[in-house]
């Protein structure tokens, strides 16, 4: 863990990635160490039959998993993936995709965390897939 007064807030730094605003991801909550995102089933990411295919289960697994270790970071701080890796445990068909990141290890210069995601279908939640991320960490300045 790196000690800081004030820590990165994944609901600043999110909004500023086009391809966040592009797939319409949301914060839905954040605290250090755990985010939880959101994102709509859309059409055109969409494959047959009315499913989101795995890369946008990865995709959103990823944001979830990388915002939850810059939820550990400095607040001058941000990160990119290195790389990630996406389990499907089901078929991912729904309103919207959810995924529930946590960090597993928190270091200066990587971290690792991982994601939940969920299916989200007339109000319930099916598991759907594992995301395994890791971060590169850097400062901003």
């Amino acid at each position: 863990m790196i000690d800081s007064d004030k820590l990165a807030d994944p609901a600043e730094f999110l909004p500023k990635l086009p391809f966040v605003r592009e797939l319409g991801i949301k914060l839905i909550s954040s605290q250090p160490g755990a985010v939880t995102v959101e994102m709509p089933f859309a059409e055109r990411f969409s494959t047959p039959p009315q499913s989101f295919p795995a890369s946008m289960v990865g995709i959103l697994g990823d944001v979830g998993a990388v915002s939850a270790c810059l939820s550990k970071l400095p607040g001058d701080w941000a990160v990119a993936t290195l790389d990630y890796t996406v389990k499907m445990t089901g078929q991912a068909r729904g309103d919207a995709l959810i995924a529930k990141g946590r960090v597993l290890q928190s270091g200066k210069t990587t971290s690792v965390g991982i994601s939940d995601v969920y299916c989200i279908s007339g109000g319930q939640e099916t598991h759907c897939g594992v995301v395994l991320a890791t971060s590169r960490n850097f400062p901003l300045k």
